[in-house]
């Protein structure tokens, strides 16, 4: 009896657990699982071309290299016997160049950046929303003549109450989730795949490949609907200019759709201008333009204007690049946030390219 009942709790308990990794858990947890991979991988190529880098310096004074800029890397470990050779310093030139491939969405440069948005005067309460992309850029190189850059944005929402407890009361809304209640958690995760073929660095440089969109979501922090899509960007890299523009469009896959809840149909496009002055510092542009097409036309677009100041620094020998931006959504949907207040922060590794 006793071994029947044991059974039969670990019987009810793997039930429990099987009905509890749905798939937007399982979704969930493998998105995760592969942020942390990326993560490892932008570790261990970090490490691979700093011990690289090292390793190919000539016994006699190393010369600075004219096509891509390297970071600072780490001692090596010397034999016994053998004296440890001076780090070399790169030059003004060399910085300058690494912070303008940092700009570039398909660069040369490994990323994993934390955005923090405080979305200010959202819902008829007039409330801040706050959310947190942490969005990692990975490149590989496929060959000698062409790249693939992955990048995942996962996004980390609180969402507070959008309305008053009055108005809520008037509605008869009485759960302690949103719009009357808050709420925190994990966002529609997205994966961004770009074809990147070798280009001039003075030239024009573009990357073109699939997006898709992850029901990664918890019920009121975005869509329930799988989408997919296409993303391009392209860009321009003149003097102290980094100039361009990112676009992505998604459609609906699968999942839920009613009228409550339009199939997902958005174009997101963000233009970019920056402008480095030296040392580091650096004033921007890039709004976030959104339409989504299946709303009518005065709640269609999204369109903020602002201003965004940047310096790129190094910190435990690693290169870090922060910013601090305001944007206003002069163009929004009804209860849209009025704006954003921004500050980013960036953890870089230069990776070797194609070209």
């Amino acid at each position: 009896m006793q071994t029947n009942a044991i059974v039969s709790f670990s019987s009810l308990a793997g039930m429990a657990v099987a009905r509890a990794m749905t798939y937007r858990t399982i979704v969930r947890v493998g998105i995760l699982a592969a942020l942390l991979v990326m993560a490892l991988i932008i570790t261990t190529q970090a490490t691979v071309l700093a011990d690289k880098g090292a390793s190919a310096k000539p016994k006699a004074t190393a010369t600075p290299s004219t096509t891509t800029a390297q970071a600072p890397t780490n001692s090596v470990d010397q034999g016994a016997g053998e004296r440890a050779e001076p780090e070399h310093a790169p030059t003004r030139a060399e910085e300058e160049a690494f912070i303008k491939e940092s700009q570039n969405p398909i660069g040369n440069v490994a990323i994993l950046p934390f955005q923090n948005n405080w979305n200010y005067a959202a819902g008829p309460s007039k409330t801040t929303v706050w959310n947190m992309n942490i969005q990692p850029v990975v490149p590989f190189m496929l060959s000698p003549k062409a790249n693939l850059i992955e990048r995942v944005i996962t996004p980390v929402v609180n969402l507070t109450p959008l309305l008053q407890s009055q108005d809520c009361f008037a509605l008869g809304i009485t759960v302690s989730s949103p719009p009357c209640g808050a709420e925190l958690g994990i966002g529609n995760i997205q994966l961004q795949t770009f074809y990147a073929p070798k280009t001039n660095p003075n030239g024009f440089i573009w990357g073109v490949g699939p997006m898709f969109s992850f029901p990664t979501v918890s019920k009121h922090l975005g869509t329930q609907q799988f989408g997919g899509g296409i993303d391009a960007v392209g860009l321009v890299m003149p003097g102290h200019w980094v100039t361009g523009m990112l676009v992505t469009q998604r459609w609906y896959i699968a999942g839920p759709s009613s009228a409550a809840e339009n199939t997902l149909n958005q174009l997101q496009a963000q233009p970019f201008i920056n402008f480095n002055f030296g040392k580091g510092w650096a004033l921007s542009e890039a709004p976030l333009i959104t339409a989504n097409w299946n709303e009518p036309g005065n709640q269609k677009w999204t369109v903020p204007i602002g201003l965004q100041v940047g310096n790129t620094n190094t910190w435990l020998k690693l290169p870090m690049a922060y910013q601090l931006a305001y944007y206003g959504n002069i163009v929004r949907p009804q209860f849209a946030p009025y704006g954003l207040i921004r500050f980013n922060w960036a953890i870089l590794w230069p990776v070797k390219r194609g070209y």
